[in-house]
């Protein structure tokens, strides 16, 4: 069976015939991999595209590649972009959810900052970290387009920030629905404890819906995820 190229991320993908050079960390994912010159890769930089390259040389300086062709943007799951936010979790489990966020092909990821966030979990410099996770998980999943992750954002205004569908995950909710329109979806997950009763209300009157998962009170990790598959499915039955 035919071995399928590797994939390395670059800042911009340049024209056919151009060069480009790899950033560190793909340079060494270039050298893990033994790649030398002659071998064949793809190239993407998160826009959708996609550029199939040849590698010039690998050496201490770095490696370079010439583009041979590139791939026109493709439709599809953009049509209905999904975003998700969520309440600032543990570390480990915020960077499992973006993880998974970027597999499932959400175009936004949002750190939300509730009543209930300990503020040491909603700090700036998680953004780094879970856009790394993101695009690693994109990459491996043979995605072109990245989860744009943002945040950390007070409540109040993420709840203004969204538009199309906006679901509200809370137990008390209506079944998640079995269908969604051809439009933008945004899927907020509150913290372990749930949103505040004032959260709730906030939410409610700027237009969220709030639905339940079939599986009832889960973590926020696993609600997270469990809504973007729900959501993907729903909207494939439009």
């Amino acid at each position: 069976m035919p071995v399928p190229r590797p994939r390395l991320i670059v800042e911009a993908l340049p024209g056919p015939g151009e060069s480009v050079r790899l950033p560190a960390d793909e340079a060494a994912h270039a050298r893990a991999r033994r790649l030398s010159a002659g071998s064949e890769v793809v190239l993407i930089d998160g826009t959708g595209r996609e550029a199939a390259a040849r590698v010039l040389r690998v050496g201490r300086g770095g490696v370079e590649l010439r583009v041979e062709e590139v791939a026109q943007e493709q439709g599809g799951l953009d049509a209905s972009p999904l975003h998700l936010l969520v309440a600032a979790v543990r570390a480990e489990r915020l960077g499992w959810i973006a993880e998974k966020a970027a597999e499932l092909g959400a175009a936004r990821l949002t750190v939300v900052a509730t009543e209930r966030t300990q503020a040491f979990r909603a700090r700036d410099g998680v953004l780094a970290r879970l856009e790394r996770l993101a695009r690693a998980s994109a990459k491996q999943a043979g995605a072109s387009r990245f989860t744009t992750v943002a945040g950390p954002t007070p409540l109040s205004d993420a709840l203004h920030a969204c538009e199309g569908t906006r679901l509200l995950l809370d137990p008390a909710g209506e079944p998640f629905p079995e269908r969604l329109g051809a439009t933008a979806v945004s899927i907020l997950v509150g913290p372990e404890g749930g949103l505040t009763d004032g959260e709730l209300a906030a939410a409610r009157e700027a237009g969220w819906l709030t639905v339940a998962l079939p599986a009832g009170i889960v973590r926020a990790e696993t609600a997270a995820i469990a809504a973007l598959v729900l959501a993907r499915a729903a909207l494939t039955r439009r």
